[in-house]
Parts: C-alpha cells; sequence; structure tokens
C-alpha cells in the first residue's frame, strides 16, 4: 500500500469514527431523555430532575471546566494551535446529564466542541502517519494496527517548523479533509436514519405570499431588531449581575435545577432545547391568542437565560431558534390579512440574525419554510448582514 493510499484509507476510517460518535451521542441523548421523562408523574419528574441536579454537580465538581462549547474549542485551537481531546468524552457524558434532565439548551454546542476535538485528533493521528509511514512499514501488522488504532498513544502534533510547506501538499490536505468532512457526515446521517431519529426538521406548512405584501418586511424587520436588541439588553444586565453574586457550585446548580422544576410546573413543553417542540406552533398552539405565544416565547429566552447562568450549560441556537419561530407565530396571529408563514419567516431570520448571526440565522431557517420562501429569507438575512458588516462596524 502506497503512503497516500494509506493517508487516504485512515482518514476515511478515523472521519467515519467521528460521525458514528456525532450519531451516538444524540441517539444516546433521545434514548436516556425518553426513559427519564416516560412518566406524567410531576412529582415524579421533579425528584428526577433533583437527581440530575445531583449527578451534575459531582461532575462539575471534578470538571469545573466543562462542557466546553464550540466557541471555547475555537478559542483554545487559536491560542495554542491545538486542542486537549482528551476530555471529549467527559465533555459529552456532561452534556448527556444536562440535556436528559430537560435543561432548556440545545446539544449543538458540545456536539460541535466535540466534532472539533476530534478532527484535531484525527489530524494528530494522520500527521503520526505522515511522518512515521516508513518505520510502521517494518512493523508486523498486528503491531502496526495496535499503533494506528490507539486512541491517544501514537499521535504527532502540529509542528509549524516541520509541517509540509509545497503549495501541491497544502492543496492536496485541504481536498483530503474536505473528502473526510464529507466521509463524516454521511457516516452520522446514515446511522441516525438506520436508527430512526426523530428530525431536527419540523416543516411548518404552505405558503401562498405574493408581492403585494412585501411592503410589511421592513416593518417586521424593525420589531424582530427591537425585540431582539431588547433581549439582549436584558441578558446582559441578568449576567453581569449574576457574575457579581459569588454562587457555589452546588448553589449555582440548585438554582438552575429550580430553574427546571419551575418549567416542569408551569409550562412542560418549554423544556429540553426547543427543536422537537416546534410541532406544537402547526398543531396544539396554533389557536392560541399572540398574547400567550409572546409570554411562551418570553418564558422559553428566560429558561434559557437561567440554565447557562446557573451550570446547566449548553447550546442556544435552537432554543432561540424556537422563540424565534414563536414570535413570528404571534406576530402572524396579528396580522390574520397576511400570509402566516411569510410574516414567521421574516421575524424569525431577523430575530435569529440579531441574536446569532445573519449567515446562521439565514442558512439554518431555510430548512423549516417551503422553498417560495427561501429568497426572502436569504434576502432578509442578507440585508443585515451587510448592515452589520457596512454600517455598525
Amino acid at each position: 500500500m502506497t503512503k497516500k493510499l494509506a493517508l487516504f484509507s485512515y482518514g476515511l476510517i478515523l472521519s467515519a469514527v467521528i460521525g458514528v460518535i456525532a450519531a451516538l451521542f444524540l441517539i444516546i441523548e433521545n434514548l436516556l431523555s425518553e426513559l427519564v421523562w416516560m412518566t406524567n408523574n410531576q412529582l415524579l419528574q421533579i425528584l428526577l430532575v433533583a437527581v440530575g441536579g445531583f449527578i451534575l454537580y459531582f461532575l462539575l465538581k471534578k470538571w469545573p471546566d466543562l462542557p466546553k462549547t464550540a466557541h471555547d474549542s475555537i478559542v483554545e485551537l487559536k491560542t495554542s494551535q491545538t486542542i486537549d481531546y482528551q476530555d471529549v468524552f467527559v465533555n459529552l457524558l456532561i452534556t448527556l446529564v444536562i440535556l436528559t434532565f430537560g435543561a432548556g439548551v440545545g446539544p449543538e454546542a458540545a456536539l460541535l466542541s466535540a466534532i472539533i476535538s476530534l478532527s484535531i485528533w484525527q489530524a494528530d493521528n494522520l500527521r503520526y502517519l505522515y511522518f512515521h509511514y516508513d518505520e510502521l512499514k517494518q512493523l508486523q501488522f498486528n503491531e502496526r494496527m495496535k499503533r494506528l488504532f490507539n486512541p491517544f498513544a501514537f499521535r504527532q502534533k502540529y509542528d509549524r517548523e516541520i509541517a509540509p510547506k509545497a503549495i501541491k501538499i497544502v492543496r492536496q490536505k485541504k481536498l483530503l479533509y474536505g473528502i473526510f468532512t464529507l466521509n463524516g457526515v454521511i457516516s452520522f446521517g446514515l446511522l441516525l436514519r438506520q436508527t430512526d431519529q426523530p428530525s431536527f426538521v419540523t416543516k411548518l406548512g404552505q405558503t401562498n405570499w405574493n408581492v403585494r405584501q412585501i411592503w410589511i418586511v421592513p416593518i417586521l424587520m424593525i420589531l424582530g431588531i427591537a425585540f431582539a436588541r431588547i433581549c439582549k439588553l436584558v441578558y446582559r444586565f441578568f449576567t453581569e449581575r449574576m457574575s457579581k453574586i459569588s454562587f457555589s457550585l452546588p448553589t449555582k446548580v440548585a438554582v438552575g435545577t429550580l430553574g427546571i422544576i419551575c418549567i416542569v410546573l408551569l409550562e412542560p413543553e418549554l423544556l429540553f432545547s426547543g427543536q422537537h417542540s416546534l410541532h406544537l406552533l402547526v398543531s396544539d398552539w396554533s389557536q392560541k391568542t399572540a398574547l400567550f405565544l409572546i409570554g411562551m416565547a418570553i418564558l422559553k429566552l428566560i429558561f434559557l437565560s437561567w440554565c447557562l447562568n446557573f451550570n446547566w450549560r449548553g447550546g442556544d441556537i435552537f432554543p432561540l431558534t424556537f422563540a424565534a419561530m414563536i414570535l413570528g407565530f404571534a406576530a402572524a396571529q396579528l396580522l390574520p390579512s397576511f400570509d402566516k408563514l411569510l410574516i414567521v419567516a421574516v421575524v424569525a431570520t431577523t430575530f435569529l440574525s440579531e441574536m446569532v448571526s445573519p449567515i446562521i440565522g439565514g442558512i439554518f431557517l431555510i430548512f423549516f419554510f417551503p422553498i417560495q420562501l427561501w429568497v426572502v429569507i436569504l434576502l432578509v438575512a442578507g440585508l443585515l448582514y451587510f448592515f452589520n458588516k457596512k454600517v455598525l462596524s
């Protein structure tokens, strides 16, 4: 086997492993959540949340800097040119506890952090094969496999001094990593499909919007921007206030646990990230008043903020998307003469673009809406991106 073929084959195996780990994380999270929440007895649910709080406390006592988010991993990578991926499975374990016991956060932060860490692990393993290829060829097959598939013992970390600098090699490396990424995504998707996991995307219905209704778009954008900025100011104020109070770890986890228990009692549909509750907007909540929907959106945002500040940390994209959709449907209730999904699309895109980023807001939301609205969503996201870049920068 030639060196190039060995690198290609090894990379395919490792990228498939990363895809399988990511899929298994979501599968296990779904199974555990169903197991914990299979009862409708509120007293038992509260007891289980309290148990989850104790488990989280003992895990955080041992690993206080976890769980890591994608942002944490990117900062670490930029700072040191590498990542300590020894704690990747502990990071996923702590996130599993947080998600299983009902915290109002999403899986994407820890999952992306794990994928980034495991991608660096893959690169270190491929680098080891590249620089030790001749040595490995001399070993017996069993010994060679032991080295290549030992998770952490035989690796070659990035070193700028010895890294290949030829343009041709760099281009080949980029092409290979593109292929490996695609291979990991395919492995991830296939395993989720084979295990019949619930979809991340809920289709919100059909649209009949027309160009005559387009004049309402700027007004909705202004309202969406205003609401999002008020939310950001309130969140910043709340976070700053909490940071000035010296809570101990058990107190923070306990307060976070109480927040989850309050949601169990007030509105259980707001538990978890919201990705599997979007169906409510086209079913049980479709006839609810705008005031009820606005209240649910605000409560969801408060719950998200509470979890993030009291050590039940996780991703914010799915919870913010859920809140953005609720606000969109509330606006649609107030404007019955306009196409419902046009209103929802503009409000949700504006709010999510302001809270996260226009790129994420635009690309992420198109999957929930009919193709006829994609141009509106991308136009709104594009205008906000241009405004943020050219006007605010």
